[in-house]
């Protein structure tokens, strides 16, 4: 899969569902291009390396997996989750970060950096360089500026949205999403249309 398809992929869902599950779409991403290789070593789709315990009712797929013994990495054999698709690996994911008491620090991390640190530090992978492999990921993709597009609306703006939206200039969905020239023109001729017509 294209690396800049499977980016967009991973954040779309990742930022649609910030506001449940509070988990920073660049953290989503990042894990899911290291634990994935790029969705390219995702096992039956599950692109963040989940495994399945014996909560787990769903699908299980056994691999061989590289794993750190607290002084050196070795092979063990282990069960991962099994999904029909990567969305449905990454709604589990957000269920399980979002959810899971241990990652509790991780929900609403003020950026990136921490986010990676707490979510190593709740457990959720053994490699010891493991929050600095998702911050370079971070970095290197700019996948911070994902994040941006779940800050809300800043309280001076909020008046100006219902008011462009009540005025038909927008028609109010994605009030956080970038904007493509052709909707900044359509929104400037209908400001046009509305001054020039009163």
């Amino acid at each position: 899969m294209d690396k800049n398809i499977f980016i967009e992929r991973v954040a779309r869902v990742a930022v649609e569902n910030y506001d449940k599950y509070k988990i920073l779409p660049s953290l989503v991403i990042a894990q899911a291009i290291l634990e994935s290789g790029w969705g390219e070593k995702a096992i039956e789709n599950n692109i963040f390396g989940i495994k399945a315990t014996s909560s787990w009712k769903g699908r299980v797929a056994i691999r061989k997996t590289r794993e750190w013994d607290g002084k050196k990495f070795i092979t063990v054999e282990a069960k991962f989750r099994a999904y029909d698709s990567i969305e449905d690996s990454i709604m589990d994911y957000l269920n399980l970060v979002g959810r899971a008491k241990r990652y509790e620090r991780v929900k609403g991390a003020g950026d990136y950096k921490e986010a990676a640190r707490l979510v190593y530090e709740a457990g959720y992978a053994t490699d010891p360089q493991y929050a600095n492999k998702l911050i370079d990921i971070i970095e290197a993709r700019k996948l911070y500026q994902y994040d941006t597009l779940i800050k809300p609306i800043s309280s001076w703006a909020v008046d100006a949205w219902n008011w462009a939206k009540e005025m038909g200039i927008t028609d109010g969905t994605n009030p956080k999403a970038y904007m493509t020239r052709e909707e900044g023109v359509t929104m400037l001729y209908r400001l046009y249309k509305l001054i020039n017509d009163s």
